[in-house]
């Protein structure tokens, strides 16, 4: 994940990413079938549909903002600045309950 999904990306490692995960994910649903379930299983499998889910979202964002850096699309998208988790009424300091909850 770290190499394909890491702190700088690119479609076509999102791409390799998406298909290696698709295969981890085959195998583990092998395992469901053929040996006896533990939690140890359990765990890989929730950990394999995590990074499809974070796989799935890097794919979405076309841009770099904040930490993460998108070669393909490397300048922020002012159409996703809707999508910050906190908003700030006067960019400075720390929001206001009211700012959260918008």
């Amino acid at each position: 994940m770290w190499n394909y999904v890491g702190i700088v990306r690119s479609d076509r490692r999102l791409a390799r990413a998406r298909t290696r995960i698709a295969r981890l994910q085959e195998e583990i649903r092998e395992y469901y079938r053929d040996v006896l379930l533990t939690s140890d299983l359990v765990e890989l499998r929730n950990i394999a549909t995590v990074a499809e889910l974070i796989i799935t979202c890097a794919s979405s964002r076309r841009e770099s903002r904040g930490l993460h850096y998108t070669i393909d699309h490397p300048r922020p998208d002012p159409a996703w600045a809707h999508d910050t988790v906190v908003r700030r009424r006067d960019g400075a300091g720390a929001p206001s309950r009211r700012a959260v909850a918008q």
